[in-house]
């Protein structure tokens, strides 16, 4: 994050809670054994052919090269084995929706079907002149506008119908992948994957026949695989919170307001609810706990307010009590006003 500030405006200040998405991955480097000895490990492909066998391979590379790669491996075996070939076409011939392309394409489908204009950019991005076979599917959204596209989540252009098309043709056959992989939502925001997950295998199980069990076994391999997603919460923020770390209830109030504006909201009690190991069951119940905090209805809970409700609360609120007794706080000692301060373990 310090490293991002140094391309920002000085006025910026980049905060962990701005991150929606993180995750981690090895670049695979590729070494020749048929290569001289000493040779260097090669950060690009390496072709070589086996000279026992006389098959020649190829390897390592990357997704954004695989045409240059393919190109040089089969120049290499026509130049060995002395066939007949023309210039390689690999770099003029268009991706599957390439053909008959036009900018204009996402101003047709809006026209044409009433998607909002935000999908009809990214519908035509990902599937090219394909992307009226997806609107040929979209269902009336029931608003003035956008008339038709159901999206999966709010704030992001993926449609529902989107998972159909994908199942019936373009072979995809997970939760996981449709996630992560075809509308790289994960990437984007891996909470808000998180929450599309299961109108995800709902969708794709409906498309592709799954059993109730098989739609479960989808999603809980979804859910484990977008758990490996950092996001706004730093991982095991639960695990570091501990007696050494925290020594009063304001400091808990600092981690509940992650992105450090001085005041707690919904999202962030709900989330660092879950992170600490006291998830609400039910979407009411954390609204109830919510208003408790929130008794100025202006949805923001300023420290003050938040040392006074777990004061006045006491442990007959759930959460109120999950924490209690994870961080042994004693009530007692919480004092009103001033004297609240330096709340220590009890």
């Amino acid at each position: 994050l310090n490293e991002a500030e140094k391309y920002l405006s000085k006025d910026m200040k980049v905060r962990r809670a701005d991150v929606l998405s993180a995750w981690q991955g090895y670049r695979p480097l590729a070494s020749d054994p048929n290569a001289a000895p000493g040779a260097p490990v090669s950060r690009d492909h390496i072709i070589s052919t086996n000279p026992d066998t006389g098959i020649t391979f190829i390897t390592g590379g990357k997704w954004t090269t695989y045409r240059e790669m393919a190109e040089d491996v089969l120049n290499r075996v026509i130049k060995m084995k002395g066939l007949k070939a023309g210039p390689c076409v690999t770099d003029t011939m268009p991706l599957r929706g390439g053909v008959g392309y036009s900018r204009n394409i996402p101003v047709q489908l809006v026209q044409d079907f009433g998607v909002s204009e935000e999908t009809a950019k990214h519908l035509a991005r990902t599937y090219g002149v394909n992307a009226f076979e997806v609107c040929k599917l979209t269902k009336p959204s029931g608003k003035k506008w956008p008339r038709f596209g159901n999206v999966l989540i709010e704030g992001y252009p993926y449609l529902e119908c989107e998972i159909e098309y994908c199942c019936k043709n373009e072979m995809v056959v997970t939760v996981k992948d449709m996630l992560t992989l075809r509308t790289r939502l994960a990437y984007l925001n891996s909470a808000a994957a998180l929450e599309a997950a299961p109108k995800v295998a709902d969708l794709m199980g409906k498309s592709l026949g799954w059993s109730k069990a098989e739609t479960k076994r989808q999603l809980d391999e979804a859910l484990a695989a977008l758990t490996e997603f950092g996001g706004a919460v730093p991982k095991k923020v639960g695990s570091k919170l501990s007696a050494a770390t925290l020594t009063d209830i304001r400091a808990l109030f600092d981690q509940f307001d992650l992105d450090k504006n001085g005041f707690i909201d919904y999202q962030e009690m709900k989330m660092m609810a879950k992170e600490l190991g006291s998830p609400f069951e039910t979407e009411e119940e954390a609204q109830k706990t919510f208003k408790k905090m929130d008794v100025d209805n202006n949805g923001r809970v300023y420290e003050d307010r938040f040392v006074q409700w777990w004061h006045e609360t006491g442990p007959d609120d759930k959460l109120r009590k999950e924490l209690g007794n994870k961080f042994k706080f004693s009530a007692e000692k919480l004092g009103t006003g001033s004297e609240s301060r330096g709340v220590a373990f009890g």
